[in-house]
């Protein structure tokens, strides 16, 4: 259903029933409330899973450039909890998600009862390691040039964006299919006006740093050793800063964790959910 939010039109599914989640997805004109379902949708059996497309992504409408923002995603994250009528919510991000998360635990902590992070980044340094993983990968027609104009959001089109995201695709698993590949991009929306607006001009200015020791929040962080955008270093830096945490390393799944190890990925997810009462800090492999 379409649901307007802060004068956008965002897509949104709830489904299942018990405490309420809030998904946000990643990547910026990539990413889509599909990539979430696939992750949470086992879940449902116990907790309430809102999935949407942010503003500009997947379903939901385009809307105006200067508000393709962190704050505005934040802010219409917070519409979505009060248009549901929560007082407090559990919020899970993935990759440019727990950015958008992490925003979200600064600006509102009160109205948030734990977090989940996967392959998250508290700043845009993550994007010169993942640049130069990638050229080390070596696959074809993946070069410095072309990574910059991706990365920097420099897509001529949608087509063009397409085109680049497929090239380097086959990284983000440790178990990457070329059939699953297929159904995953026939179903996609790829929209080159978002992803440059975010990466030519929010993600730029990205680093909350310095602030990450204000986060009270309850937070598990999920990383995969093998992430090649988010190297491990990303998050053992957020689990050093945050005050309440759970790291856990997936050791056989890259950036796409829930693809690489499903039963793991859902069973640390539930018991986190079920029981985010973290007290200081904590890391483990699995």
């Amino acid at each position: 259903m379409f649901i307007e939010i802060n004068g956008a039109r965002l897509f949104v599914e709830v489904k299942g029933e018990g405490k309420t989640v809030l998904t946000l997805h990643g990547g910026p004109g990539i990413g889509d409330r599909g990539d979430n379902k696939k992750m949470f949708t086992p879940l449902e059996d116990s907790f309430r899973v809102i999935y949407y497309d942010q503003r500009g992504n997947g379903d939901a409408d385009d809307a105006p450039l200067e508000t393709y923002t962190h704050e505005q995603y934040v802010a219409d994250a917070d519409a979505l909890r009060e248009h549901f009528g929560l007082e407090r919510m559990m919020l899970s991000g993935g990759s440019y998600g727990g950015i958008i998360a992490l925003e979200y635990a600064l600006r509102h902590p009160e109205r948030l009862a734990c977090m989940v992070l996967r392959g998250t980044a508290a700043s845009r340094e993550l994007q010169d390691a993942a640049l130069e993983n990638a050229l080390e990968a070596d696959l074809p027609g993946v070069d410095r040039a072309m990574l910059e104009n991706l990365f920097f959001g420099r897509m001529k089109d949608d087509e063009d964006l397409k085109e680049h995201f497929a090239k380097i695709y086959p990284m983000y698993s440790t178990k990457y299919n070329p059939d699953k590949r297929k159904e995953l991009f026939a179903r996609k929306r790829f929209r080159a006006r978002t992803h440059n607006a975010f990466f030519s001009r929010a993600f730029p200015a990205y680093d909350i740093r310095d602030r990450l020791a204000e986060i009270e929040t309850p937070t598990l962080i999920l990383a995969g050793r093998h992430d090649w955008i988010t190297p491990i270093r990303f998050a053992k830096e957020l689990a050093d800063n945050l005050k309440n945490v759970k790291l856990v390393v997936f050791e056989n799944a890259g950036h796409s964790i829930n693809a690489d190890e499903p039963d793991k990925f859902q069973a640390v997810t539930r018991e986190f959910l079920n029981n985010p009462d973290v007290q200081g800090r904590s890391v483990e492999s699995v």
